[in-house]
């Protein structure tokens, strides 16, 4: 018989919802275990942002005492105060290929949220602040997800949309291969619209002292550059701090740059080394000899994630983004990276999809963001 449980957030009453992912994806060859003491961190921890500034609960359904399952389902009070709306989203949807079970789940959070007078939900969504990890895997499935990335099995869109789920927006991954981007051609180009439009790119350092003023000069370029749209929320300087601070272990400044005019940020490319290869070497396991693997494994990173890539709207018809990409790619190939996934980019900013293109990516995964009414 289905029922369906409250999991409190304790470390030893979350095992099985964590767990949960590993049992219905180990199979899977792309996928990706996640360390299960962060997992336990992050889900139980007083230092998640998101849970902090909001109320949430999990969710498990068990088919007697299988665990068959899972959703979280939460109210970002912070986000609808700013934006002035009722919604809910979920996150960490799991289920075995059964419409009972996903049903389950997705009943119980439905009525937790109209319970705290939500009348729409979106999702998946990651369960913190960030934009790294957006979305269902909808296209895609040929290969492991590249750092952050979400990765779910092809019958979970079938299982949304059945249930009365909406695609609300796609988020689109480019790869683009270093060594076809010519970057020889670049280089005249480089140094000429630099000093034609007076601004130069610097590498980001992450030390101590510049780290602080990093995030602000990010924000500012992510509030300039985004498109106005109603109910949006942009990350403030603290989100940025925050996404800094997560990825500073695997961050490498060959990889990430910010344009200035003067002292203004203008542009923005982030990159960060797929140390998903670690994660798929070691297992998300941390005794010695996945360790051992894990570390190995650094040496044989070829690929990195650009989640990040802005530009002011007065400086995007001026080559920033070729300067950008030009300086990006050049510490990519000094530290043996040879392929470089731009995600995830919001399919209404034609201006970064283009920017893309123009840099040779190829569009080869799409993820989903969905939406319900309640």
């Amino acid at each position: 018989m289905i029922h369906v449980e409250i999991v409190k957030p304790t470390a030893s009453a979350m095992q099985p919802f964590i767990r949960l992912a590993d049992e219905i994806n180990g199979a899977d060859p792309n996928w990706i275990r996640q360390p299960r003491r962060e997992m336990t961190r992050l889900l139980t921890g007083k230092d998640n942002e998101l849970f902090a500034q909001g109320i949430q609960r999990f969710f498990l359904a068990y088919d007697d005492d299988k665990p068959v399952a899972r959703v979280l389902a939460g109210v970002d009070l912070r986000r609808n105060a700013q934006t002035g709306r009722s919604e809910g989203y979920f996150s960490l949807f799991e289920s075995y290929d059964n419409m009972d079970y996903a049903s389950a789940v997705l009943d119980a959070a439905a009525a937790f949220l109209k319970e705290h007078g939500i009348t729409q939900v979106v999702g998946p969504v990651a369960p913190y602040y960030t934009d790294l990890n957006r979305g269902l895997l909808v296209e895609g499935f040929d290969g492991p997800p590249v750092l952050f990335n979400p990765y779910n099995p092809p019958y979970y869109q079938r299982l949304l949309e059945d249930y009365g789920f909406t695609k609300e927006r796609d988020f689109l991954a480019y790869l683009i291969e270093v060594d076809s981007m010519n970057l020889e051609r670049f280089a005249p180009l480089n140094l000429r619209v630099q000093q034609r439009f007076g601004f130069k790119v610097r590498n980001i350092d992450l030390n101590r002292e510049n780290i602080a003023r990093v995030a602000q000069d990010i924000a500012t370029v992510i509030a300039e550059a985004t498109p106005e749209e109603a109910g949006q929320y942009l990350p403030t300087t603290e989100d940025i701090m925050s996404f800094l601070q997560g990825v500073k272990p695997v961050f490498r400044s060959e990889l990430a740059v910010i344009a200035y005019a003067g002292t203004r940020p203008i542009g923005i490319m982030i990159g960060v080394p797929d140390y998903n290869r670690v994660l798929k070497a070691s297992g998300g396991r941390s005794d010695p000899l996945s360790w051992l693997l894990g570390r190995l494994a650094v040496a044989h990173i070829d690929t990195a994630r650009c989640p990040m890539q802005y530009v002011v709207p007065e400086y995007q018809n001026k080559a920033v983004n070729a300067a950008m990409y030009y300086h990006a790619a050049q510490g990519a190939r000094r530290i043996g990276v040879r392929n470089i996934e731009g995600s995830t980019v919001d399919e209404t900013h034609i201006a970064s999809i283009n920017n893309t293109l123009l840099a040779g990516g190829k569009q080869y995964r799409v993820y989903r963001r969905y939406q319900k009414e309640l």
